[in-house]
């Protein structure tokens, strides 16, 4: 039986001990192949070209700062390397085994021409190959060489190097240990995945058994590999593929690892077999997802152990291999022109004429075609986030469920938890993922509550068991209300995430642990981090303000009598939108302390705002000098101070009255979504309905109301109310109602 996350160990000569009768076997022995020479012949003019050619990234990248990159990479592999990886703790040493470290000798030997990398790269090679059998690994019973991330990367970063190396001064023996190495892997990774396993490691090796069998066909083996690769990618797209298109572990970055692995496998099923996998419907789906979660600054958050992700050059491979042009108009705005035409220089022309007509005009229009603009909220049910949108800010909400691993899950140990972005940077941030699985820090703070903006109970992590479940959500032209329950700290917790659209722009979140009986003695800690010190300001007033200026305002509404503050300083990455990277810097985290769950947060993003917030028989006011808000548990009124205060919206959810400071707006029979705003000194209303519902409004006595711009007859009682019938559920629009 296995004790590991992988089947029990399946290691025998046929995979790590190929010799060269064993290879030329391999192939078929051809006719007139005897040794590794001629066997080197015979592939050389038999074998295809792989997904992402080597030449042509070459050409691209020469006398640009990633060709310097490059050679300062190579520049590591002249002197010694120890290649059995001792030197790296528990998790890197399986990452070491990859050989990411050593395709750069090949790399730098394509940009100079000089023998001295390509020689380094021999080298090491052998010296690996020599040695890996030697290696071991501290994860019980997994292989630190022969498993399913190992067999897969490796073949990710060598399979392309065959191509110009089978071509080049390399040695017959050290080619011969590189394409050993890639058919004993292929061969370990077809008896590994021989039945559906969720979760990235199987998917992506899957698609590097499509890519082997595709670029050196005659291998024996190469029908069976192609067969088993392209089921287990439909298996994936069905089973691992949400229909939001959001990967089953919710990562993006593991999302993106595994939407890249699927972008190689369609390109190869798009020259060598049917290009089905191109058209398959989760394909475009997982590009939608990354497009609902990237920022307007171009990154994507470090959600559940995910690095900060720059989706944009991968958004253009999409549009090449989608065939799909709005793809390339959305990269396009966070690539510098010289960026966007390294990147497209990479991709081979197709040999089918009209779709590199296509790809052409593609290339040619994108960077003048307007990118679409987002929606103003996506709610990715499947994966479990919701994206909150007023301009450039934005609200991005975890809500979704614990999700399991082949070796350890990714799900972070929080829920109804947030990050908020704007200004152009993280207002609210977390701790994302880590350096490595290897940090000390990895559980007790990239991955537990204490890095994440949400509330504690007693210290305790979060449980697998998060039981959470959302209301439906309130998406108005003027405000966006989400509301999320969970029950994986042992009590009921409830969150509630409001953004007001409307100028001026801003959040407020209700935390409330609805049921809990009073006698029960809890510590509640509301955690919220930001990527500047937070400096107070008043009582429970904050402030976070970065060296150009910007920043967050945060008000607690709750008593500071019975609030202990304590800020914390922590680390993270910090995504820059210039360079398209994210260092380690301080992440500083402010906690507020309570024994009851209840907190009432406004995050206003404005560092040099001055806002009161006061709360009053279970209302909020929140006051921004021209303008007041006035919020309920299920409505908020907005007034203006122009020569007095004046309505400018009001907005219930399902209610069946709406007020302005007593004054009475709207009334209804049942419960509704109310819209009312005031335009030319009348209301105009937007009402959403479950089915047919009586209403009444205010009217002038010669006033006309229009029902979906429809004039209607309506009949006033003495004191103005006229009654109006909705005709069936939906979104109705009624104007010619007064409010005074």
């Amino acid at each position: 039986m296995s004790t590991g996350p992988e089947k029990a160990r399946h290691i025998d000569d046929r995979i790590n001990r190929i010799g060269t009768a064993d290879l030329i076997k391999a192939f078929g022995s051809p006719y007139g192949v005897d040794d590794l020479a001629t066997l080197r012949a015979f592939v050389a003019g038999r074998m295809r070209r792989p997904a992402w050619p080597l030449r042509e990234w070459t050409e691209a990248i020469r006398s640009r700062p990633a060709a310097d990159a490059v050679l300062i990479e190579a520049t590591a592999l002249l002197s010694g390397v120890d290649v059995t990886g001792t030197e790296h703790g528990r998790s890197r040493r399986y990452g070491f085994h990859y050989l990411n470290w050593l395709t750069p000798g090949v790399h730098a030997w394509l940009l100079t021409g000089e023998d001295r990398y390509l020689e380094a790269f021999e080298r090491h090679l052998e010296d690996w190959v020599e040695q890996r059998d030697s290696v071991t690994g501290e994860w019980p019973g997994l292989d630190v060489i022969w498993y399913s991330l190992g067999t897969w990367a490796r073949c990710r970063g060598l399979l392309p190097t065959l191509e110009v190396l089978t071509a080049s001064p390399l040695s017959d023996r050290a080619w011969g240990g590189l394409v050993s190495t890639l058919v004993g892997g292929a061969r370990w990774a077809y008896d590994e995945h021989d039945v559906f396993r969720h979760g990235n490691w199987q998917l992506v090796s899957a698609t590097e058994l499509l890519h082997i069998s595709a670029v050196l066909p005659d291998l024996t083996e190469a029908a069976s590999w192609a067969e088993r690769g392209r089921q287990r990618i439909d298996e994936h797209l069905l089973l691992d593929v949400y229909p939001d298109g959001g990967h089953y572990e919710r990562s993006p970055g593991y999302h993106k690892m595994c939407l890249t692995s699927l972008q190689l496998a369609a390109v190869i099923d798009a020259r060598y077999g049917s290009g089905e996998l191109s058209r398959h419907p989760k394909m475009t789906a997982m590009y939608d997802w990354l497009c609902e979660l990237v920022s307007p600054g171009g990154w994507i958050p470090h959600l559940q152990d995910s690095h900060v992700e720059w989706p944009a050059s991968g958004l253009l491979r999409g549009s090449y291999v989608l065939d799909n042009p709005a793809l390339a108009s959305i990269a396009a705005q966070w690539l510098t022109p010289d960026a966007f035409a390294e990147e497209a220089a990479m991709l081979p022309a197709w040999t089918d004429t009209a779709r590199q007509a296509r790809w052409t005009s593609t290339l040619a229009s994108a960077l003048s075609n307007p990118a679409p603009e987002p929606q103003r909220t996506s709610v990715l049910a499947y994966s479990g986030y919701v994206v909150l949108r007023a301009g450039d800010l934005r609200a991005v909400i975890n809500c979704g469920p614990h999700i399991e691993h082949e070796l350890e899950s990714h799900s972070h140990r929080a829920v109804l938890d947030f990050v908020l972005e704007g200004q152009g940077r993280p207002l609210l941030w977390e701790a994302g993922g880590p350096p490595s699985y290897d940090d000390p820090e990895y559980l007790t703070w990239y991955q537990s509550g204490r890095g994440h903006n949400t509330v504690l109970v007693d210290g305790q992590e979060l449980s697998t068991d998060r039981a959470v479940s959302t209301d439906p959500l309130v998406d108005t032209d003027l405000l966006a209300v989400f509301t999320g329950r969970h029950q994986g700290n042992g009590v009921a917790q409830a969150r509630t995430i409001a953004l007001v659209r409307e100028e001026p722009s801003y959040v407020v979140v209700n935390d409330s642990t609805p049921g809990l009986d009073g006698l029960e003695r809890h510590t509640f800690r509301a955690c919220w981090q930001a990527l500047d010190p937070w400096q107070q300001v008043g009582p429970l007033a904050f402030r976070t303000t970065a060296p150009d200026g910007s920043g967050l305002l945060l008000l607690e509404a709750g008593s500071p009598e019975t609030t202990a503050i304590e800020t914390l300083q922590g680390t993270a990455r910090r995504p820059d939108p210039v360079r398209h990277e994210a260092l380690y810097e301080p992440l500083h985290t402010l906690a507020l302390d309570r024994e009851q769950g209840a907190f009432t947060t406004v995050l206003v993003p404005d560092a040099g705002a001055e806002v009161s917030v006061v709360r009053s028989g279970g209302k909020l006011t929140i006051d921004h000098g021209h303008t007041v808000d006035r919020v309920g548990a299920n409505h908020w009124v907005r007034t203006r101070r122009t020569g007095g205060e004046q309505l400018s919206w009001a907005t219930g959810w399902q209610v069946r009255e709406l007020s302005d400071r007593g004054r009475p707006l709207f009334r209804s029979a049942a419960p509704v979504d109310v819209e009312a705003t005031l335009r030319d000194g009348r209301l105009h209303l937007v009402v959403t309905a479950s089915g047919r519902c009586r209403i009444w409004i205010r009217v002038l006595l010669d006033g006309e109301v229009r029902l979906d711009a429809v004039p209607v007859t309506t009949v006033s009682d003495e004191a103005g109310w006229a009654d109006l019938t909705l005709p069936y559920a939906g979104r109705w629009t009624i104007e010619g109602a007064t409010h005074d």
